[in-house]
């Protein structure tokens, strides 16, 4: 997701989506908000619906299948989850 430059989550987002994480942080991984989903979680796409499907029951929201791609970090779905809860 390119997030305008500076551009950073609430603490509150941030918080629910790294407690959301823990039962899925299999690898371990300290979690930050530049932690990768594919790379340092080591999330395949059954895990990435899965987990889009908790953060979608915990926020009480749609997330469109199309942002995925461009949602590589902690922060960059933060940000997504606050835009689409906006909306």
């Amino acid at each position: 997701m390119n997030a305008p430059a500076g551009a950073a989550p609430s603490p509150d987002t941030l918080a629910a989506l790294f407690e959301i994480l823990k039962t899925f942080n299999k690898t371990g991984v300290e979690l930050t908000p530049g932690t990768r989903f594919s790379e340092d979680l080591n999330f395949d796409s059954l895990v990435v619906m899965e987990f889009v499907a908790v953060v979608e029951d915990d926020f009480d929201i749609s997330v469109p299948l199309n942002i995925l791609p461009d949602v590589a970090t902690i922060k960059d779905l933060a940000l997504a989850v606050e835009k689409i809860v906006a909306e």
